[in-house]
């Protein structure tokens, strides 16, 4: 009987299993450091990843001779935000690359996005990331220069806790593996020092330390050129030792320990290059001083860097930088010397240092910024190679095995079979993919002579070949709708309205979003918002740029930010609001100034009146809510909402806000109430613009996971197309991994319903703003999901220059058919 019960108790688990191990594929071999490879019993695990809130605990399964880590996402019918586990594990990560391991999901579409956290002293470091498949374990790697900070951690070298989150995205339970927790990417002979101790003397300025310590993290992978990324709070001189050059790529306030060690390292023949800020304890080391702050005269003063009469070996003739300030630095005699200008648009040299060159130093007195990649790229490599010289060969080396890696295709020969296949016969694409070929056999002659430098541009020449190849190889899909957001009321720089919206048509776009009003104020003369003071100088741009699009049939749908009054809105009109009471409160009690409250009866009448506004003065195509929500759950709490929330439930709150944010009926109310208060802004201006103007198209930029997002920032648009409102979606599903895009997508087609959905595809937020080859990958994945369009954001002057082009030669080429010689 014992034995019968239990083989039924087998049995019921056998059925109830949500996936049995034989199921999991077989976790395949690792060649990282493994820091926890699970080796422990079912009890230990759950002890040692300790759920949050009401996460349920992990479980240990055995796949074929090894561990995994079993963790159950319950979203449904839960009200789970996030499913999360807290690992206590002490890591040294400061002269490593990042965390590594394998991940196993069948099945990803209830979740929103994943997380890794690292906790170190008062803060974190965070990254997303996506599988990039369903059917196997994927390698997940986190990179150090990829995490964002919170708080004010204490540095790599003393991470304390693990923590990995699944945030919810559908009301569906599901679940993932891990394996083979560890690190990668020890050494290298370059480390990149990036200003992370500013989270706690200037946080303002993290992202900013971030975005640059990107850039220059980028031309070093363009080059193949193995590096790490340090916290300015782990440099110490016992970890410098073994690299040959450092770099500080903006590094506006470091500590003086790392200050201290740098100088040592300087001392024992190390090498550096700054950017922008040299720290000033550092001026006598290398025999460079700093100088005064110098903003452009005008704009395109700050345009190329040339070489002087004494310029690096190999460095180009003229390497673009379209940058807005320097510090005039200044050589010290006998110690350094400029080695390039600063010139103007115009090519007239502004007399100001660009370079300067000492026997332990090189200064480049602004950041490096990644317009001009491939004069950048020689450029960095001049100073790099300047110190290094056997990075020079690395670099030749390693473009030499990239060419080909693009798209799809993971080398040279796959490319050039995948793009013959693309290709019809005869046609452009066939004709420079033979180019390409070519130049790939001269750089391999050069770098077979050991003539580095030559045999690198060879090899650069040879890659942008093949993606142009690539890009011809690609075809149109007529008829679907294709779309810019311009951030900019002003369009594209160094372009007129004309100019840009014939850009666009030229190249097959059909539409139009350009950002004309914003909470708090109007690029054209309006009567209901302060209009901008530019206006009067630059004319008014919704009518100038309508002209344009009217011209060369281009779609304009008039791009409006509900809300939020962002930094151009008079401090006079902000302050007035605050003043009346109409601007949020967050649940701390701090205030959210630049927004106003979506619940002030007196805020949705401007919002609605400003947007109808434009539908009468203009014969646009369409509106286009932007912002059109919460900032977070933590707005808004004003006085004014609670006594609205107050009168709506008819009931008195008595602990305000702790109330209305725990879980229970009252915050099902808070929820609704919230919602209610953005959907009634858009059902108004639906409803009145369309009889102010039949045939307007209603439309907003929403964020991507409607489930989570209608209660989060109080957007619930699924309602609105149910409802009719709009005409169509623009979810803003801003990632750079297909396979996520892709996941993204799928259940907001189910949201949409008969409203068609355009996905907003994030270009201009990529870490590569160029990468034309990832851009075709999500146009194609919007084509196999049948959107029947898409939008991207941003139109500016470099997506003007580098990436419409290339998509007007095929991806969205106006004439059907293929391209013939």
């Amino acid at each position: 009987m014992p034995i019968r019960i239990a083989t039924m108790l087998f049995l019921i688990w056998v059925i109830s299993s949500p996936l049995l191990a034989q199921e999991i594929p077989p976790i395949p071999a690792t060649d990282y450091e493994v820091v926890d490879d699970l080796s422990y019993s079912q009890s230990t695990a759950q002890a040692l990843w300790e759920p949050m809130g009401r996460t349920k605990p992990v479980s240990i399964v055995h796949v074929g001779g090894r561990n995994a880590l079993r963790m159950p996402c319950q979203f449904q019918g839960t009200g789970v935000e996030r499913a999360s586990w807290d690992r206590r594990l002490n890591l040294d990560l400061a002269w490593c690359t990042g965390l590594q391991f394998l991940f196993y999901c069948r099945d990803a579409t209830p979740v929103s996005n994943f997380t890794v956290y690292l906790h170190s002293g008062d803060g974190w470091y965070r990254s997303d990331f996506s599988p990039s498949a369903t059917t196997t374990w994927t390698p997940v790697q986190i990179r150090k220069k990829d995490m964002a900070v919170e708080g004010r951690p204490a540095g790599w070298g003393r991470v304390d806790t693990i923590r990995i989150s699944a945030w919810r995205g559908q009301d569906v339970d599901t679940e993932f593996y891990i394996a083979a927790l560890g690190m990668f990417g020890k050494g290298g002979k370059i480390a990149i020092v990036r200003n992370d101790s500013v989270a706690g003397s200037a946080p303002g300025e993290l992202d900013t330390v971030k975005r640059y310590t990107d850039v220059m993290a980028q031309f070093l992978d363009r080059a193949g050129l193995s590096y790490v990324v340090a916290s300015d709070v782990d440099v110490t001189a016992q970890r410098l030792k073994g690299t040959s050059l450092v770099i500080l790529p903006y590094n506006p306030k470091m500590p003086d320990s790392a200050v201290d060690a740098i100088a040592r390292f300087l001392r024992e023949h190390g090498k550096l290059i700054a950017c922008y800020h040299l720290p000033k304890d550092l001026e006598p080391a290398v025999g460079i001083r700093n100088g005064g702050h110098v903003p452009q005269k005008y704009a395109g003063y700050f345009s190329s860097i040339r070489p002087s009469e004494k310029p690096l070996e190999e460095m180009p003739p003229v390497t673009g930088q379209n940058s807005w300030n320097i510090n005039e630095m200044s050589p010290v005699a006998g110690r350094s010397y400029i080695a390039a200008w600063w010139h103007a648009a115009d090519g007239q040299s502004t007399g100001k240092p660009a370079l300067l060159v000492s026997d332990n130093c090189i200064c480049l007195t602004h950041v490096l910024t990644p317009d001009d990649r491939a004069n950048k790229l020689r450029l960095l490599l001049a100073m790099a190679g300047h110190w290094v010289p056997e990075l020079w060969r690395e670099a030749a080396n390693g473009a030499m095995e990239r060419i080909g890696r693009l798209g799809p295709y993971e080398g040279y020969d796959a490319a050039y079979r995948g793009i013959q296949e693309l290709a019809s016969s005869p046609s452009n694409a066939l004709s420079v993919l033979q180019s390409a070929d070519e130049r790939r056999k001269q750089g391999l002659a050069l770098l077979s002579e050991g003539q580095f430098s030559p045999a690198m541009m060879a090899a650069e020449d040879a890659q942008q070949a093949m993606i142009r190849a690539y890009c011809l190889a690609q075809t149109p899909s007529p008829g679907e709708h294709r779309a810019f957001w311009c951030h900019s009321a002003f369009g594209v720089e160094g372009m007129d309205w004309d100019c840009a919206i014939k850009l666009l048509a030229d190249n097959g776009f059909t539409a139009l979003l350009p950002n004309m009003l914003w909470g708090g104020v109007a690029f054209y003369r309006s009567e209901v918002l302060p209009t901008s003071a530019t206006v009067s100088e630059k004319g008014d741009q919704i009518a100038l740029c309508l002209a344009a699009c009217r011209r060369y049939g281009v779609q304009c749908h008039i791009w409006k930010v509900n809300y939020n009054m962002g930094s151009a809105t008079d401090k006079a009109f902000v302050a007035q609001k605050k003043a009346e009471g109409r601007t949020q409160v967050n649940a701390d009690g701090s205030p959210n100034d630049r927004w106003l409250c979506p619940s002030h009866p007196e805020n949705q009448k401007l919002e609605i009146e400003s947007m109808l506004e434009v539908a009468r003065k203009y014969e646009v195509d369409g509106l286009h809510f932007d912002y059109i929500r919460y900032p977070d759950r933590d707005g808004c709490f004003c006085p004014g909402c609670r006594a609205r929330f107050e009168a709506a439930i008819r009931r008195k709150i008595k602990n305000w806000p702790a109330d209305v944010r725990n879980e229970g009926e009252l915050a099902t109310q808070w929820w609704d109430f919230r919602r209610q208060q953005i959907t009634t802004v858009v059902a108004a201006v639906a409803e009145q613009a369309r009889q102010i103007r039949p045939g307007i198209k209603i439309s907003a930029a929403v964020f991507p996971n409607w489930p989570a997002d209608r209660d989060a920032v109080g957007q619930d648009w699924k309602l609105w197309c149910e409802r009719g409102y709009l005409d169509f979606v623009c979810p803003m599903d801003y990632t750079s991994s297909g396979s996520h895009f892709q996941h993204l997508i799928q259940p907001q087609l189910v949201w949409a319903g008969k409203v068609p959905c355009y996905p907003g595809i994030g270009l201009s937020t990529w870490s590569d703003t160029t990468d034309i080859c990832r851009l075709i990958e999500q146009i194609n994945v919007t084509r196999q999901l049948k959107t029947g369009g898409f939008a991207i954001f941003n139109y500016g002057a470099t997506e003007a220059a580098q990436i419409l082009p290339l998509l007007g030669e095929g991806m969205t080429r106006k004439k059907w058919g293929p391209q013939t010689q």
